[in-house]
């Protein structure tokens, strides 16, 4: 989990003030004890509440074994009043859930039952498709690097009755295998939800019982469960999530694939798991992993980038400042949580909010860093700009896409509209469009080693990955180490893309307001078109043409509309508008053909020159379209995506 730049921690978290004498040096850090921790949140979390509209939010601090602080702030329930409590209240930590997952894989491993290097089709009924002759195994899995493209079908379902069973899920909406296995990190809530089964299987037990009796139960987290709905002795606590101040309630969140994101659990119970993963995989007497199996559960597995965070068999971990800090976050469309474990200081940190707005993640984020600094400030002094500065971020200068993409249907779209532009400044510090500071700067960067970069007023870093002296991708410690920024190919460069879509779509849009137009000045001056009958019909077909490419494009901003504004959408419901969609794409390569053909016509004696220019772009604007249905990939005819 990537450290942000915050407030410096002082007296409004309710420690001590110390005033240093010139030449006293450092000040020390407060003591990491309960009132003092307890204090600190007190001072952050409630004025945060405030300022971003949440609801509330539910804090844990665990230290050397023990609870220091599991408190809850604002509103569980506003319409009833109800407080978040740390013990009681029902959250969803999203994403957090698949540190449960790779646990049940590594108690598996543990008893010989589970390979981590084996091809998972061993394990399977049903089977995963080969990249090029190349497998996946449950060690590429744990670290993101299987090579699946994004899958975003049936990640949520609308009501129970929509929900699908593990198997059937992962047979349904397996996604294509778009890079080579263990080479290109792209994160995965289809390859957790895989390895989830593959512990059904080897353990002869549904996902959710397995984890109930041998993760949850010797963990004393009674207030803990996958299942979904939830069971009554837990609904009832449940918090509820408002999109915005005097918004209706969030649902409960239905998620298809539940072992990598269905987890509904209570501050208090996440504490347990916590002091856990910390004490060697023992809670109270209790051993839910051996000492070995939960070191090497923490241990580096994969550093894509070398200079940056790391991912271990399931945790995201960072090394700086002389600390190593092992995370996971969390986001729903309902709830923002974070987990950081420093594991050499027996320190454990958990934060979630009911609130899906930037807010949400920045209190996340602020009180999770602003506890690690408070009591670990950073010392030393920041190395000086390299001379080569300017000549490596020319190198890096360039359009980015993320490896977490989808490359074989529609949401390919996303790659188009979600690029990051990486520029160089004129004090040759670089900067990249998507890495922004809280109030919405664009973040600077100077290279302090070779091919890393330090952020500008903040602790950050940003490091290119090289191969035979090219840039093959970059990253940054803001975001997580299961995926990184790569180069776009120029061939689909939003750079040159987004220009003619934009132009394109003007030309279509001018064409038929000024089409009524011209017939309306050709009766006033009664001068007529001298068309013979083709010509006349292939003007009339160019006519009606635009108006299906223009369908065609507003078609795919509802859309895309409709899936930002609620990712339910994705379980089938948009299927009859892709169909449609999909079916106006063919008929866009039919329609560029007529224009073609109707501004070869203009060409005949007698020529007429602003006829002629407009069937040429009216015909340059219907290709245009029909490049933008190819290279989306919006004709892939699978409804699996």
């Amino acid at each position: 989990m990537a450290p942000l730049a915050l407030p410096a921690p002082g007296n409004e978290g309710g420690g001590e003030a110390i005033l240093l004498e010139a030449g006293a040096g450092p000040a020390p850090s407060p003591a990491l004890v309960s009132v003092d921790v307890e204090a600190y949140a007190d001072g952050l979390v409630p004025s945060a509440l405030a300022r971003g509209g949440l609801a509330g939010a539910v804090v844990v601090v665990v230290k050397d074994g023990q609870i220091l602080l599991a408190k809850g702030y604002g509103y569980a329930d506003r319409a009833k009043g109800r407080p978040m409590d740390a013990a009681r209240t029902v959250i969803r930590p999203g994403s957090i859930s698949k540190l449960f997952t790779w646990t049940a894989v590594m108690q598996l491993v543990e008893q010989g039952k589970l390979d981590l290097d084996a091809n998972v089709n061993d394990y399977l009924d049903f089977r995963i498709r080969d990249y090029h002759g190349q497998g996946v195994t449950l060690r590429q899995l744990m670290t993101h690097s299987a090579g699946f493209e994004e899958s975003s079908k049936h990640l949520f379902a609308a009501d129970p009755s929509r929900l699908r069973p593990l198997r059937a899920y992962l047979e349904t909406v397996q996604p294509e295998r778009i890079y080579p296995p263990g080479k290109v990190p792209a994160y995965s809530n289809y390859g957790v939800a895989l390895a989830g089964y593959i512990v059904e299987r080897a353990a002869r037990q549904p996902f959710n019982d397995y984890i109930e009796q041998h993760v949850l139960m010797p963990l004393d987290m009674r207030r803990s469960t996958f299942r979904q709905p939830l069971p009554k002795g837990l609904a009832g606590d449940m918090a509820q999530s408002y999109a915005h101040a005097g918004a209706q309630p969030i649902g409960f969140e239905l998620v298809n694939p539940a072992p990598a994101g269905a987890l509904s659990t209570t501050g208090r119970d996440m504490a347990h798991f916590m002091i856990a993963q910390l004490d060697q995989g023992r809670y109270r007497g209790v051993e839910i992993l051996k000492p070995y199996t939960a070191q090497a559960m923490q241990r580096a597995a994969s550093t894509p980038v070398a200079g940056l965070d790391s991912m271990t068999l399931g945790f995201m971990r960072s090394e700086k400042h002389g600390l190593v800090a092992l995370g996971h976050g969390g986001a729903t469309q309902a709830f923002q949580s974070d987990l950081t474990l420093l594991p050499d200081k027996k320190l454990g940190v958990f934060v979630s909010v009911n609130g899906p707005a930037a807010a949400g993640r920045g209190l996340r984020q602020d009180l999770t860093d602003g506890v690690l600094k408070r009591y670990y400030p950073e010392r030393g002094t920041p190395p000086a700009t390299r001379l080569t500065a300017r000549l490596h971020g020319k190198q890096l200068v360039g359009r980015y896409e993320s490896s977490r993409q989808s490359a074989s249907n529609f949401l390919a779209i996303a790659r188009l509209l979600g690029s990051a532009a990486v520029t160089l400044n004129d004090d040759d510090t670089v900067s990249v469009s998507t890495l922004r500071t809280r109030d919405g700067r664009v973040k600077r960067w100077r290279e302090i080693e070779p091919y890393l970069w330090q952020e500008l007023d903040g602790d950050s870093r940003l490091a290119a990955r090289r191969v035979d002296g090219r840039i093959v991708a970059i990253a940054s410690d803001d975001a997580s180490p299961a995926s990184w920024l790569q180069p776009v190919p120029l061939w689909r460069s939003p750079g040159w893309m987004l220009p003619l879509l934009y132009a394109a779509t003007a030309v279509h849009v001018l064409a038929l307001a000024l089409w009524p137009v011209a017939a309306l000045v050709r009766r006033h001056t009664q001068r007529r078109l001298k068309l013979d009958g083709r010509e006349r019909d292939l003007r009339l077909l160019t006519f009606f043409g635009l108006i299906a490419n223009l369908l065609l494009l507003t078609l795919w901003v509802w859309i895309l509309g409709r899936i930002d504004a609620s990712a339910t959408l994705l379980d089938g419901q948009l299927d009859a508008a892709l169909r449609i969609a999909q079916l106006l794409g063919l008929l866009s390569i039919a329609v560029a053909a007529v224009a073609v053909v109707n501004a070869r016509a203009t060409w005949k004696p007698p020529l007429h020159r602003w006829r002629r220019v407009c069937a040429v772009a009216i015909a340059a604007a219907c290709v245009a379209v029909v490049w933008f249905v190819l290279a989306l990939h919006t004709l892939q005819w699978s409804l699996v995506y």
